[in-house]
């Protein structure tokens, strides 16, 4: 059922001070819930009220003081209908500054929750490192968490994948290359799991 003129008003404001959400977004709300002409009108009317700008500067800040990544920033604002040059802008404060927006305590932590799931030392790059302000902060880290090369990684993950694959009629070569396909699908390396296999 379509709303009302005033039941559009008062819901264009109450959806707008509930999530502060983009003019797009709050556009769209009004199409959903109203006739095309009383959403125009309605933004209209609250138009005096909405400050993109503002909203897209403090959206981002609280992702960045979250420790979240440039690519996960620009995706959930492009999700919400922000504009993409608006974001850019914005956020070319913190890319021009040629420092990474992430902390040292942020990535010990995120290497160490994707080593516990068994994630190889490329994996978690692909997954942390953006800029190369990043590679700055990262390469240390990788080079104390990795001192062996991955290979306990690699032997952690070698026997959880045996424990769960029992090897049933199956030949030991075939055996072994299910283990190395699923190893690989992890990211290591093959010739660091060839030799862990040996």
């Amino acid at each position: 059922m379509s709303y009302t003129y005033q039941r559009l008003y008062d819901y264009a404001l109450w959806y707008y001070f509930r999530y502060y959400p983009s003019n797009a977004r709050l556009s769209q709300k009004l199409r959903e819930k109203g006739s095309e002409e009383d959403a125009q009108e309605v933004f209209k009317k609250v138009e005096h009220l909405l400050q993109e700008e503002e909203i897209i500067k403090a959206k981002i800040d609280n992702y960045i003081f979250r420790n979240k990544n440039y690519r996960y920033i620009r995706q959930k604002m492009r999700e919400k209908l922000f504009e993409t040059e608006k974001v850019e802008s914005y956020l070319e404060k913190y890319t021009s500054s040629g420092e990474s927006i992430l902390t040292e305590d942020f990535l010990r932590r995120k290497i160490e929750i994707l080593i516990s799931k068994g994630k190889s030392q490329r994996y978690i790059s692909t997954k942390l490192w953006e800029t190369p302000e990043d590679r700055e902060k990262l390469e240390p880290l990788f080079t104390e968490y990795f001192s062996d090369g991955e290979e306990e990684s690699i032997r952690k993950e070698y026997e959880k994948i045996v424990s769960r694959s029992p090897k049933l009629l199956q030949s030991w070569f075939e055996w072994k290359q299910k283990i190395t396909q699923k190893l690989l699908a992890k990211w290591f390396q093959y010739d660091r799991i060839k030799n862990t296999m040996q």
